[in-house]
Formats: structure tokens, sequence, C-alpha cells
């Protein structure tokens, strides 16, 4: 298709090797600083404004170009094509979610952090944690943070629900956001989860060495939740107007 003497197809593939240059400098700059990134939150607004099909390629592209910077992990590598091709499926479908003002979409969110919520509580107050007393302490608080997160979240996104569906206020933007953080900090948690499980096998770890590798990952979870939860809501509306701006969808069709 045409659309001002340049291919629609032509367009889409500048867009994505613009953001996966975007995506591979963020990562750079931001690289000497641990747990600290913003690839999650500028995949996420590019995925859910062009879809599945460009948020998977821009992913894939990312996860393979990073190697000529940081070099090639066999480990890194399978854990990046796994996570990030998901992670940009799920919000090229939630992107085209027209409304999150209904009853299904409340549900999920509350379920979403529910979990998260009770799983960190059910950690740090039960004996699961098979470590020394003095890193039990910081893992443990740890977890309380990551509750206590998920709690204020939770409160807050039902406040505001219950007044969108009251009127009270244009609830749509606010609750979109919710939702699209709520889901970010989930596939932030798996990330670590997913790590948990490739880095041992590829390393050959016994079976106590991958567990205290396991434990060990929660103080690096923390700042990846918390930085996902600040820079989610901070850049979503702002680099999706800027992709309106600078790839209005009207010129793509």
């Amino acid at each position: 298709m045409k659309n001002g003497g340049v291919s629609t197809s032509a367009k889409y593939i500048a867009y994505i090797a613009v953001m996966t240059a975007l995506l591979i400098g963020s990562q750079y700059a931001l690289g000497f600083v641990a747990g600290i990134e913003i690839v999650t939150a500028l995949l996420l607004c590019f995925s859910a404004y062009f879809g599945v099909a460009c948020g998977v390629l821009t992913a894939v592209s990312f996860s393979l170009l990073r190697c000529f910077i940081w070099g090639i992990y066999p480990s890194v590598l399978i854990l990046y094509l796994i996570y990030y091709p998901l992670f940009a499926l799920v919000f090229g479908l939630l992107g085209k979610v027209k409304s999150v003002t209904n009853a299904g979409v409340a549900i999920a969110v509350n379920a979403i952090l529910t979990a998260l919520a009770a799983a960190s509580l059910c950690c740090a107050l039960f004996d699961v944690i098979k470590i020394s007393k003095l890193y039990k302490t910081t893992l443990t608080v740890c977890l309380y943070v990551i509750a206590g997160i998920c709690i204020a979240a939770c409160l807050a996104f039902n406040i505001i629900y219950a007044l969108a569906r009251r009127g009270k206020i244009d609830g749509e933007k606010t609750l979109r956001l919710f939702l699209l953080t709520a889901v970010a900090a989930v596939c932030t948690t798996c990330f670590t989860l997913l790590d948990d499980i490739i880095s041992p096998l590829f390393a050959g770890m016994s079976s106590l060495t991958a567990l205290t590798y396991f434990y060990a990952s929660f103080t690096a979870m923390l700042p990846q939740i918390i930085c996902t939860a600040a820079t989610v809501p901070a850049l979503y509306f702002p680099v999706t107007f800027a992709l309106t701006k600078a790839c209005p969808k009207s010129k793509l069709n």
C-alpha cells in the first residue's frame, strides 16, 4: 500500500528501527544504575500504539542487536528472546482494548494486584525463606514493600473506578494507566522469575545454589518494580502523544 510515495510497510520498518535504536540507547545510558531502566515503559507504549506485529518485531530486534554492546551470553539472549516478544504481545493486545471502565477489567486488575500482595505477604510472614537471618531480614522488608505498593495501588484503582462508574470523573485514562502499570509490574516480576529458571540451568547450578540465586533476585526485583511503577505512569501519555504526532495512524492506513 502506497502513502505519499512511501509504502506503509516501509514506514513501519522505519518506526521499528527507530524504536529499537531508542531502546538500546536508553538501556545503554542507564545500564550503570542497577534496577533502573525505561525499556519497559518505551516498549509498552510502542506496542500498545502500533500493535502486536510491530511490538514483537521491535522486541526481537532489540534482543538481538543489544548483543553487539553487551556480548552474546546464551542465557541472557534466550531470556530476552522469550520475555520481550511476549511482553510486546501482551501490551499489543491491551492496546486494542477500547474501554477499561468495565467490570471485567476491574476484576482483572484487582486479581493481579491482590495475588502479588498475597504472595509477597505469605513469603514474608511464613517461614518459607531458608537463608541466613541477616539476609532474611533484608528480603522480608523487600517483600513487605512490594505488598504495600500492590495494596496501595489496588485501593487507588478501586476509588477511581467507583468515582468513574458514578460519573463523578472521567476515569478512562487513569484506569487505563492503572491497568497497564499493574500488568507491567507483573511482567517485571515474571522477568526475574524467568531468569531464576534460565540462568541456573545454563550455569549448571546445584539445587541449593539455584535456590540461593532465586532468593537473591528479590532484592533486584524490588527496585525494578518500583522503577516500572514510576516510569510507566510518567511516560505513557507523553510518549503516546509523541507517537500520535510523529506517526499518525491515519497516514499509515
